[in-house]
């Protein structure tokens, strides 16, 4: 797939088919995002496979009290009820989700591009961000897709795995093949939620 295919094709999606994830996909996917740029070749990146059904229902369950506490943010009545009809996540319905974490422990050595020993680990975060992108366009180009969901405790959502304090949540994303690609759009321009910009803001100085 041309890489702009690849680019215009990445949809952050909800509605996956029943069809198992290769390994082989799996695995080519994360290679794509550890080829990604890191600060300082910091490679702040982790990322925790769940397969586990137990461990599904657990993250779903987080997600259906956080988004909960969501849907008390939105005031507009025509927008709530609209927010209801969304399907926001396909935690249990995909084979397998990825947790994905940023490992601050990097800065412990100096680190190019921190302020020093302080830390900036906005830029281990962005990076981290990079390395998602990767992973979605590898698993596009394959076939397959992504759901990113963020509607979580991120405090309560770590302490669902066993790994060392110094990695910071950034999210969950399910991973299967996608059953549609809403028409070649974003799924909430497609909802009639809202409108994708057709240009990117720009400014010159």
């Amino acid at each position: 797939m041309d890489l702009y295919d690849c680019i215009y094709k990445r949809r952050d999606t909800r509605h996956f088919t029943d069809n198992e994830v290769p390994e082989a996909v799996l695995l080519k996917a994360l290679d794509a995002a550890h080829a990604a740029p890191s600060v300082g070749l910091s490679e702040p990146w982790r990322f925790v496979v769940v397969k586990s059904t137990a461990k599904k229902k657990e993250i779903k369950a987080l997600f259906n009290a956080s988004n909960e506490q969501a849907k008390l943010g939105i005031t507009d009545k025509n927008q709530s009820t609209l927010y209801n009809t969304f399907k926001l996540e396909a935690i249990e319905e995909t084979p397998l989700g990825i947790a994905i974490f940023c490992d601050s422990s990097t800065l412990d050595n100096f680190t190019i591009g921190t302020i020093g020993t302080i830390g900036n680990t906005s830029t281990l975060e962005w990076s981290c961000a990079c390395a998602v992108q990767n992973l979605w366009l590898s698993l596009t180009e394959q076939g397959f897709g992504a759901g990113w969901v963020s509607i979580l405790d991120y405090s309560k959502f770590e302490n669902l795995f066993d790994v060392p304090k110094a990695w910071k949540s950034l999210g969950y994303m399910c991973i299967g093949q996608p059953a549609t690609d809403y028409g070649g759009q974003p799924m909430l321009q497609k909802e009639k939620w809202k409108n994708r910009s057709e240009k990117p803001h720009v400014e010159y100085v």
